[in-house]
């Protein structure tokens, strides 16, 4: 078989060019190709992210547009603050990063197509047809990658099928921003499984959204109702106004399948409680730049039958699910706690986290990403039982197999 790369990558995100430079600093043939003419736009991310990212990923600091040490937490009465000393997570210019590296990866070798459609992927041949400029093109590749989001052709190829929650985001102007080191979280009964965020982006910019069940017009109308009636600035214009898809991971979808292999959004690679997925998606390109070497190694590499190279990539679904799969499975947990709240039981749930000095242990163990951690301490403690109304002592022991 003749191939025109040894890669290539469908989708040019932050996770997609990321594995590309990676790659390509291996000296590996690589393509990424992407349906945006400009990378990055629009923005459909709310991009706060855990410090941590910096040990995974280089992102320059003129792209960090604030860092933060804590949260303010709300439900329709009460509200509750949690905080470090230290900056626990950073705001970044997703925009701009994306861009940054696009452009990192293309500097380190690896072509590219934008404004390029892929309309069909042959996960047996490691062919990707796609339509740019009106002219229908074809690359062949040894491996095919798809960092194509949550509604990714290359997911739907291998036969997954699509779970997402809708998010939509303001750009909120105000005339003076009093407090730009905590984030505001707001848990009301009618967003569950999801939140509102207000994050202070940048000097008197916020950047206010939502996740739900709800479809974009009724997000739309929560956060009109929320600007006008829960923000605490009364003077404000929304600047402009974006919508996304958050994936829902099942461990029923596949990660990979004959010559192609799953990462980032299009893997539902991504937090269950929050819907980001920026940390493990980097964290995640090192596990799979490892199976795309094994297997461009692999002496079956250019045979028909493939099966080494399906060994190679039950490797790469072993070690992410090892790595990350009970982390996602507490976080399933927390939503489905959250999901049995009335606004009344989240107001005691408040009172009571205030009454047993809750805020403190939040402020110890809480991390936004490994929030295992602080769930675990609330059980050998027996605090999960003991924060909610009785009524649900039934419900919560089967969640929690308590």
């Amino acid at each position: 078989m003749n191939f025109d790369y040894d890669v290539t990558i469908v989708g040019a995100g932050p996770i997609g060019s990321t594995l590309a430079y990676e790659l390509a600093k291996e000296n590996l043939s690589v393509c990424l190709i992407d349906k945006k003419k400009l990378i990055g736009l629009p923005l459909q991310c709310a991009g706060i992210v855990n410090k941590s990212v910096l040990e995974y990923n280089q992102i320059p600091e003129e792209l960090i547009l604030n860092k933060v040490k804590g949260a303010n937490l709300h439900s329709k009465n009460q509200s509750l603050s949690v905080s470090k000393e230290d900056d626990q997570a950073i705001i970044i210019d997703r925009v701009a990063l994306d861009q940054y590296l696009y452009k990192r990866a293309i500097e380190a070798g690896a072509d590219s197509h934008l404004s390029s459609k892929v309309v069909n992927v042959d996960t047996l041949e490691g062919q990707v047809d796609f339509q740019t400029d009106s002219k229908e093109k074809t690359i062949k590749s040894k491996l095919i990658v798809g960092a194509d989001g949550p509604l990714s052709l290359v997911s739907s190829a291998i036969g997954n099928d699509f779970n997402y929650y809708c998010a939509s985001q303001y750009l909120v102007e105000v005339d003076d921003i009093e407090e730009m080191s905590f984030v505001d979280l707001y848990a009301y009964e009618d967003l569950f499984p999801g939140f509102i965020w207000v994050i202070p982006a940048y000097k008197n910019i916020f950047r206010i959204g939502l996740f739900s069940n709800h479809d974009y017009r009724m997000q739309n109308e929560i956060l009109d109702d929320f600007l006008e009636n829960d923000f605490k600035y009364d003077d404000y214009n929304v600047i402009e106004k974006y919508k996304g898809k958050i994936p829902i991971y099942s461990k029923e979808n596949k990660l990979f399948e004959n010559r192609a292999l799953l990462i980032g959004d299009a893997a539902a690679q991504v937090k269950p409680t929050t819907g980001g997925g920026l940390l493990i998606g980097f964290k995640t390109v090192q596990i799979a730049k490892k199976a795309i070497i094994d297997a461009l190694n692999s002496k079956e590499i250019l045979e028909d039958d493939n099966k080494i190279l399906q060994d190679i990539f039950k490797v790469y679904q072993k070690d992410f699910e090892e790595k990350f799969l009970k982390e996602i499975f507490y976080q399933f947990k927390v939503q489905k706690t959250l999901c049995t709240l009335s606004d009344d039981d989240l107001d005691y749930f408040f009172i009571k986290l205030k009454e047993k000095k809750c805020d403190e242990l939040i402020s110890e163990y809480g991390d936004i990403d490994d929030q295992s951690v602080l769930v675990k301490e609330f059980l050998k403690r027996g605090l999960i039982l003991s924060l909610l109304p009785a009524i649900h002592k039934k419900e919560l022991a089967k969640i929690w197999l308590l």
